[in-house]
């Protein structure tokens, strides 16, 4: 049996559907009870300073841990609190129960720009400035320390930027810019990315023991080969574009208006769409291939079936 934590996020409510779907036994564990009837569930609270009880991994023989605080006005100390030290609790407790896999899905964004490659562990990076990355980082660390002191495996999967036909956070910012504004943003920025789809296919084939820790990869980046900047991103997702490029003054002043409206530090939004991060070429992981890019994403969403 899997358990599974943040099955009612972005991605987690799409791999709790897709697990679902393959009729594999899973466990959901969170703070709030599912609506669906007939649920295997179980309350767990990340925040909570205690260890999760032994009953949580009874028939357990893989955690799939992918709650934590994502969005980005938290504090330090939530960040520290929930995706750093309740990672590590939940970890030690899974150990301890004599759970065989633990699969960790963390962030591309532990891995500077300049990095030489996407999956050492987080040790070899230094620590970033961002503080939900930041945390991602000591909950690498943690994790590590506790893996390496005990028979259960680790996979650690970071994935890039993730989109899907639902768009979320920058891109559907983006999306929902460009209905107004029918122009492409400059090439600035860079970033990696992988299809939500894809990165359900990867963390069930860790699951089941085709990739990562089972065949001797602990650490995976996930992402699909392609090296994105605002421009690309921007031409993938609208076919309405008929204004050209737009400036980059424009695009400084808009973001300007942007943050105001969403109360964010001046500069938010611009520094969101010119800042760049790890873009290479993806290590190869046994047992999974990216299917998609974001332009063949958007393309098959035209026709609905993205």
């Amino acid at each position: 049996m899997l358990l599974l934590t943040g099955a009612t996020g972005y991605f987690g409510a799409a791999l709790c559907a897709a697990i679902k779907d393959r009729g594999i036994p899973v466990r959901l564990a969170g703070r709030s009870a599912p609506a669906e009837v007939g649920v295997d569930w179980m309350h767990y609270d990340m925040a909570a300073p205690h260890d999760p009880s032994e009953d949580l991994f009874a028939g357990v023989s893989c955690v799939i841990h992918s709650a934590g605080l994502a969005h980005r006005r938290a504090r330090e100390a939530d960040y520290q609190c929930v995706n750093v030290d309740g990672t590590s609790r939940l970890a030690a407790a899974a150990a301890a129960a004599g759970v065989a896999h633990f699969i960790y899905l963390s962030s591309l964004n532990v891995v500077p720009a300049d990095a030489g490659t996407p999956d050492a562990e987080a040790q070899a990076y230094r620590a970033p400035q961002e503080l939900y990355t930041a945390s991602k980082w000591r909950a690498e660390q943690g994790l590590q320390q506790v893996f390496d002191a005990s028979d259960s495996a680790l996979t650690v999967v970071r994935p890039g930027l993730i989109y899907d036909e639902t768009l979320t956070a920058n891109l559907r910012l983006v999306d929902l810019v460009m209905r107004c504004w029918p122009a492409l943003l400059p090439a600035i920025g860079r970033r990696s990315m992988v299809a939500r789809p894809d990165l359900v296919e990867l963390i069930i084939s860790c699951a089941q023991g085709s990739s990562g820790a089972p065949v001797g990869r602990t650490t995976l980046a996930a992402i699909d080969g392609e090296c994105y900047d605002a421009e690309k991103i921007s031409r993938a997702l609208s076919a309405r574009t008929k204004l050209g490029v737009t400036p980059q003054w424009l695009c400084k002043l808009g973001g300007r208006l942007l943050d105001w409206r969403e109360g964010n530090v001046a500069g938010t939004t611009w520094r969101g769409l010119s800042s760049n991060h790890w873009c290479g070429t993806p290590p190869e992981i046994e047992g999974w291939q990216a299917r998609l890019t974001l332009a063949s994403c958007c393309a098959r969403k035209t026709l609905g079936s993205c």
